[in-house]
């Protein structure tokens, strides 16, 4: 049931509800979703309603984790968020409201660790995704398609845009996608939140370059960020965890999802739009083609990493970084 645009909670403000119990009667074909929320009521409404352009969405378990806010400043725009979260009409919703901050690495890992022990599976999705109506069938068909296959560690909805040159509706890379996104409970129990193989990485040269996607994207740097606690990053983790499990992750041929985060508002993200997606409608056709031999397409990855690199030069990366500086500063400071 789709929202409409204008649809806002009422004036009033509710008291605070504790998290209740998983609702019964969920249909077992429908794997769960793990929304997180925070302080982005008009991000929160657009993503709810590209969610509920699915089908399969008043089906599916729906577990909303609002976190608490950072400050004072930001308790308004969180409880904003929480009122559309009470009155959303979903028959399986389960509302989780943190009563402080966690952040969104600390949100994400236990979340996430908390609905994969419970049903095995989960979708997840982050307030500042916007999501194609065939987003949930894909997410479902290929967590049941692969469910028995160790070597697929991830569901991604998120695809860059390139032409895959694949026949299958889908293909297989080795790294791991954080934009709207599922797994099983058999492939998150190898994260490994605490990094023990970073000194491997460190030590194997080679190894260390496969990881950055053969020198495409510095994935490693954003690892060493975290190592010394300049970034909080559960993505860079989970990677770090899929890769040295050799897991592979299952990525559309065509992106099913967008990500509107880049307008300053976002964990990680920029601004001027996200330089990884491809502009115009999201695709509407179901994927239903998924390869049935689980390796990675060498074709698709190689065509992966030419975009990555052309889109991570020095001179690209400096100019996002001056981007971001001069959208810092001119925004408005908190009175």
């Amino acid at each position: 049931m789709p929202l409409p645009p204008d649809f806002s909670p009422p004036a009033a403000e509710p008291r605070p509800r504790a998290p209740r119990a998983a609702a019964v009667g969920a249909p077992a074909s429908a794997a769960p979703i793990a929304l997180f929320l925070y302080k982005r009521p008009q991000h929160t409404l657009r993503c709810l309603e590209s969610l509920a352009t699915n089908p399969e969405f008043l089906d599916s378990p729906l577990y909303l984790f609002c976190d608490g806010p950072k400050n004072a400043a930001d308790a308004a725009a969180v409880e904003q968020v929480r009122r559309i979260a009470r009155e959303l009409p979903h028959p399986h919703k389960v509302l989780i409201e943190a009563r402080t901050n966690h952040g969104l690495a600390e949100s994400v890992i236990a979340g996430v660790t908390q609905v994969v022990q419970q049903h095995g599976r989960v979708v997840v999705v982050e307030d500042d995704l916007v999501l194609a109506p065939t987003f949930l069938a894909f997410m479902n068909r290929s967590l049941h398609h692969y469910a028995d296959d160790d070597s697929v560690m991830q569901i991604s909805g998120h695809m860059y845009p390139v032409d895959a040159g694949s026949p299958h509706d889908a293909v297989f890379l080795p790294m791991a996608s954080s934009w709207g996104w599922a797994t099983w409970n058999r492939a998150w129990q190898h994260f490994d939140p605490t990094m023990r193989d970073f000194q491997t990485l460190v030590e194997q040269p080679g190894l260390r370059r496969q990881f950055d996607v053969d020198g495409a994207f510095p994935f490693f740097s954003i690892l060493k960020r975290q190592r010394a606690g300049r970034a909080d990053s559960w993505f860079i983790r989970w990677y770090l965890s899929m890769f040295m499990q050799g897991g592979m992750a299952l990525y559309p041929r065509q992106s099913l999802v967008r990500n509107e985060g880049f307008d300053g508002t976002g964990v990680h993200c920029g601004v001027g739009g996200s330089p990884y997606d491809k502009p115009g409608v999201l695709p509407h056709q179901p994927l239903t083609r998924l390869p049935d031999a689980s390796h990675v397409d060498a074709h698709a990855l190689a065509r992966v990493r030419t975009f990555l690199a052309a889109k991570n030069t020095l001179w690209q990366r400096l100019l996002r970084r001056l981007r971001n500086t001069l959208s810092a500063l001119s925004a408005p400071r908190p009175s």
